[in-house]
């Protein structure tokens, strides 16, 4: 990319930086003249009118120099061009509609309601372009990276989900056996009856009842 101001400028051709192949991100101008003229020092000042970009309506209006559209002196200030301002308006009204959709989610939950089994809200959610994961919840592999729910695979390190699943789902300890009180000793009942501060006097039929109670 170059750019030639002919007798407005120096008459010579600029262009933009490339290195090792790649263009530079700003396409800096260092030449006096041509930079002057682009700022609007050679030419009047211009009456402009600063409007909403959404409504229409004027703001203010102000006289600025009758610089190029595309100049800027400083980095922070270069405009957008007409495509970036088309894209950056795009994600402007798409984040607002997915603000509206996470507010969505969080009306349902509060009034109880189950998003995920509503096809019609999961259809509006989508097409809003919510991530998976809040769709439809997130799991964690064995490594414990996040990932949306119904991946067989890890996104991150490749693990297989179903291994997670086989971690939880190991069976518990079980817990031991009830004793048979009917086959012990009558001096180990009464044992446990001192234990339980329970009376150990009478029958093993009288002691077998109070460790029952």
């Amino acid at each position: 990319m170059s750019l030639s101001l002919g007798e407005h400028g120096c008459g010579a051709s600029h262009s933009r930086e490339v290195t090792r192949g790649v263009p530079a991100k700003y396409f800096s101008i260092t030449c006096g003249p041509c930079e002057a003229y682009l700022k609007g020092d050679r030419r009047p000042q211009k009456l402009v009118y600063e409007t909403d970009r959404k409504t229409g309506q004027v703001l203010r209006q102000v006289r600025v120099p009758d610089g190029d559209p595309l100049w800027s002196s400083t980095q922070d200030t270069i405009p957008m061009s007409p495509d970036q301002e088309k894209t950056h308006g795009l994600r402007i009204e798409r984040g607002e509609q997915q603000l509206r959709a996470l507010e969505s989610i969080a009306t349902l939950a509060k009034a109880g309601i189950d998003f995920r089994t509503r096809p019609d809200v999961l259809f509006f959610l989508r097409e809003n372009q919510l991530p998976e994961d809040i769709l439809q919840g997130s799991v964690l592999c064995v490594n414990d990276h996040p990932n949306p729910s119904g991946v067989k695979f890890c996104n991150e390190c490749g693990a297989s989900m179903s291994a997670r699943a086989a971690v939880e789902a190991a069976p518990e300890p079980e817990a031991p056996a009830a004793v048979d009180l009917s086959r012990l000793h009558p001096q180990t009942l009464r044992k446990m009856c001192r234990d339980a501060g329970l009376p150990d006097k009478g029958s093993k039929d009288q002691l077998l009842q109070r460790l029952a109670a």
